[in-house]
């Protein structure tokens, strides 16, 4: 039998926040009830002459002083078991570094030294011999003075390479920063949990959760009571949940063009009553976090009332943001550019059908995430669900393309193979030179096209049954819209499914290009959406004792949000429910 959380007046407590001026929020809003006892005085003990909590302060002392920031903690923690020890989290640091540098000498040396015009007149081997030119000499294609003259082109390279080395300097110093927290979750797991580097490498997080609350019989984290597991997961996915919570709703959904790079399933909008698109890039969705979900709290962790009192501050940090980042775009739009050449360029080369291999988007990533879904665990549940989508996206043949995909596959495969074998018989014949370029040039192109063309053709043994596979992959996504059941088959099914799960190639282009669609979306689209975004946090917000305020959909309050169509015992108003019973979906998981 399941059973269900009840809901406790004593220690949770709705509340919202009054509106210094009339707005359309004001309907929805209560009195102010500050908590009895805020979390803020963590770092330090209640004083004899202050109230505290029961069965701390009965005629006995506590040893150990409760840890100051719990969030700040258990997130030490969580990365402690998913980097797996103090070396690895160093090393990792060090190579991030090591990474940095690497990229910035990239962009420097390949844009600014290397002359490329001079690159393509260079003559070598065979071809310098036959036109009586002596052997090339690549550094003749370098540059003395790679900054003169100084054109916009090469102001935008060092512009890039200034933030990205600032980016850098930032991380450099952010870990002496998290240092400490980082070697004193080492000395909780050494000390407390009894769990060495060793051990971390194999043990679950489950069991880890497990021991720090049996832990709290000994030692008190918390000085408002004993946490759960499900306070300490609620504490790691503070901010994530509202995020999950707000694509959920739709809230972060546009009246933008269906062919917009990023733009993803439609949501019905309350607006006019037409249907928007989802869109969360990464850019977008780094952001809106620094924007809303790193304002929003304060010491307390609790929603500062005068952030939900603002919606006109909030709108300007937006359109302040968007602007700085149109003004940087050009130079933000390199990071990608050269990431996409050193991530991927050798694995298209020697794998070219990496180029039509297929990744879930960033949208997908918070659409399927669950409420108190630690990364790990959503990471597994992802990587599961690839092979059964990629057999469904499989299920619609296109037997025409096909046909000619098999024909191109058959005569680059026959040429590509035709040339590999004058290799064989003699290397020297494949420096000769046909239409201005050798052999060996014909051969990298014509195998290419051969491989990309392949993954084209359709399986001839491939049984199609849509509804299978769909079932397959919404056992691992828990995604299945009311207008796809019974549709799986359909045409504009398979297009909607295809913007969350798409190309690599496609997807990496994308986020290349939502760095100029962010400044537009931050400028003119997402402000609109602000009320709306003020709304849902002082809707779904709920305070904790020993935790603070939190998404209210990942407290699991049916009573307040349930959805009977799901299994919940309560129905609530249907502007209160999770969409799809994503909330539902959350608790069985």
């Amino acid at each position: 039998m399941m059973s269900f959380p009840s809901k406790d007046t004593n220690s949770q407590t709705l509340f919202k926040w009054p509106w210094r001026r009339e707005s359309p929020l004001s309907a929805q809003l209560l009195i102010d009830i500050p908590p009895e006892i805020e979390l803020s005085d963590y770092r330090r003990l209640p004083s004899s002459g202050s109230e505290s909590p029961s069965r701390l302060l009965d005629g006995e002392g506590v040893k150990e002083e409760p840890i100051p920031d719990l969030d700040i903690f258990f997130e030490r923690l969580y990365e402690y078991f998913c980097t797996k020890g103090l070396r690895c989290i160093i090393t990792k640091w060090i190579i991030e570094i090591l990474n940095v540098l690497f990229t910035v000498c990239c962009i420097g040396f390949f844009f600014l030294y290397v002359d490329w015009n001079a690159i393509g007149h260079l003559k070598c081997g065979v071809e310098a011999l036959e036109s009586g030119e002596k052997p090339c000499d690549l550094m003749a294609a370098i540059k003395h003075n790679p900054l003169v003259p100084f054109t916009f082109p090469k102001m935008v390279t060092v512009g890039s390479m200034i933030i990205l080395v600032t980016y850098g300097l930032i991380n450099f110093l952010k870990f002496f920063v998290q240092l400490k927290s980082t070697l004193n979750a080492r000395d909780f797991y050494y000390n407390s949990l009894k769990i060495t580097d060793l051990e971390i490498q194999t043990i679950s997080w489950p069991r880890i959760i497990e021991k720090v609350v049996l832990l709290q019989k000994s030692k008190k984290l918390c000085v408002v009571r004993d946490l759960s597991e499900h306070d300490i997961i609620m504490r790691i996915m503070r901010k994530e949940n509202y995020l999950i919570g707000m694509v959920n709703k739709g809230i972060i959904s546009f009246p933008i063009r269906p062919w917009l790079p990023g733009a993803g399933p439609t949501v019905k909008s309350h607006v006019h009553d037409r249907r928007n698109h989802v869109i969360l890039p990464k850019a977008l969705e780094w952001t809106l976090n620094w924007c809303i979900f790193q304002s929003m709290f304060d010491s307390k962790f609790c929603v500062r009332k005068d952030f939900l009192a603002s919606p006109a501050a909030l709108k300007k940090r937006l359109v302040f943001v968007g602007i700085a980042m149109l003004i940087l775009s050009p130079c933000l739009v390199i990071f990608p550019l050269v990431y996409l050449i050193l991530r991927h360029a050798e694995e298209i080369y020697n794998h070219p059908s990496t180029a039509s291999s297929r990744r879930w988007s960033n949208l997908s990533r918070w659409i399927f995430r669950e409420y108190n879904e630690v990364d790990h665990f959503f990471r597994h549940r992802m990587n599961n669900s690839a092979v059964h989508s990629l057999n469904y996206l499989k299920q619609f043949p296109t037997p025409l393309i096909s046909i000619i995909a098999k024909f191109v596959s058959f005569v680059s495969g026959g040429l590509a193979g035709a040339l590999i074998i004058m290799g064989f018989l003699g290397e020297s014949i494949l420096e000769g030179h046909i239409f201005g370029r050798n052999l060996f040039w014909y051969t990298i192109v014509f195998g290419t096209i051969a491989a990309i063309s392949r993954k084209v053709v359709a399986d001839e043994l491939q049984v199609i049954d849509p509804e299978g596979a769909m079932c397959l992959v919404v056992q691992q996504t828990h995604y299945m819209p009311k207008r796809w059941r019974g549709k799986e088959s359909n045409e504009l099914v398979r297009k909607e499914f295809e913007t969350l799960f798409q190309y690599t190639i496609v997807m990496l282009l994308e986020e290349m290009a939502s760095i100029f669609i962010t400044p537009y979306l931050l400028i003119f689209e997402v402000p609109k959406r602000v009320d709306d975004i003020l709304h849902f946090i002082s809707d779904f917000t709920i305070y904790v004792d020993g935790v603070g305020d939190v998404c209210s959909l990942s407290l699991f309050d049916f009573r307040r949000h349930g959805n009977r169509n799901y299994g919940s015992p309560f129905d609530a108003p249907k502007n209160l429910r999770s969409s799809q019973g994503k909330m539902e979906k959350s608790f069985l998981r």
